[in-house]
């Protein structure tokens, strides 16, 4: 069974100037404040870091500025727990739309994070995992990581210390999902830039395990990542760079629907051929392996033996469907650089 392979699913054409910003004029701190329980602020944040992410790639990869229209794909991320709907909806909107502009003209400014994300009490939940906006377990976890890494990169930061994550007290009692928002939250704090730059703070593991970074040549350049097929989306702990060749064996299958036997996927996806119209690739067979970088488009995966990095960051392996709670099964990929 074939499987069609795209990067993104918009085409992109080069060009463009980092110089045209619409809100070149807005003052660099005008963004809206709510209260952390407003679903709506919950929705500016969670879009606020999707579009710096989507900006910042099309500026890496030489792309024209987008029209911001992909902010739909924040309905992916709404539950419930979160409120109201419309008012979560509404801030993704504007918080992907002004993280999107800033990803793309400028050269990130760990201000503007701590601003939107910092502490209100001025202090660090750390690892505690409180439910403290009323959202998903993993959400709030994901989010106070990411707050807490914001803290940690700014600090880093103003004192010209080289950067390093993981010397954390807050990020080393963390779970997986809070050390996966700490990361990609003290990246954004410390500077993108600069943070690759000093070496990226991975000090990376010589075995088999832990974070690695493609760059820097150290320890084996081969890993083993399991990927659920009942989690959206999984962090593989290895950093890439735009254009990066990742070869890749994969194995495993997955099943869609606990009471129907035949809904199987392989990494292809769906033996039915069925598609999930909300699943990240909608145009995509359901339970294919897909991938993204950061909060970046998500490209497919499949069963291809290699593929080039669309961007740089944090590697994402995820089950294209609409919904994975109900999934069992995982797939193996065994990626090498």
């Amino acid at each position: 069974m074939g499987f069609a392979f795209a990067l993104a699913q918009t085409s992109v054409l080069a060009g463009g100037a980092a110089g045209q910003n619409r809100n070149a004029d807005r003052p660099q701190y005008d963004r809206p404040q709510y209260d952390s329980s407003d679903p709506r602020q919950h929705g500016y944040e969670h879009g606020y870091r999707d579009g710096a992410d989507r900006g910042r790639q099309d500026r890496e990869r030489g792309a024209r500025r987008q029209s911001a229209n992909d902010y739909q794909s924040g309905a992916r991320d709404y539950d419930p727990s979160f409120g109201d709907r419309r008012q979560f909806m509404n801030g993704y909107q504007q918080g992907f739309q002004d993280g999107y502009d800033d990803g793309y003209n400028f050269y990130e400014r760990p201000g503007r994070y701590g601003q939107i994300y910092g502490r209100r009490d001025g202090g660090s939940r750390q690892s505690d995992n409180r439910d403290y906006r009323g959202g998903r377990a993993w959400d709030n976890t994901f989010d106070n990581g990411y707050r807490d890494g914001i803290a940690a990169g700014q600090q880093d930061q103003r004192q010209n210390t080289r950067s390093d994550y993981r010397r954390s007290r807050g990020y080393q009692n963390g779970d997986t999902n809070f050390q996966d928002g700490f990361e990609r939250g003290y990246q954004d704090g410390y500077g993108r830039s600069r943070f690759q730059s000093d070496g990226g703070g991975y000090f990376p593991s010589r075995g088999n395990s832990g974070p690695a970074d493609t760059r820097d040549g150290a320890g084996p350049s081969t890993r083993t990542i399991v990927v659920p097929g009942n989690q959206q989306w999984t962090p593989t702990g290895i950093r890439v760079n735009f254009g990066d060749k990742l070869q890749m064996q994969i194995t495993g299958q997955i099943s869609l629907r606990q009471n129907d036997p035949k809904d199987v996927a392989i990494p292809q996806g769906s033996l039915l051929q069925r598609f999930a119209p909300n699943a990240p690739m909608p145009k995509v067979l359901a339970g294919a392996l897909i991938g993204r970088i950061d909060s970046g488009q998500p490209f497919g995966v499949g069963n291809l033996s290699s593929i080039l990095a669309p961007a740089s960051g944090m590697l994402y392996f995820g089950i294209n469907d609409d919904v994975v709670s109900d999934n069992s099964g995982q797939f193996n990929v065994v990626i090498s650089w």
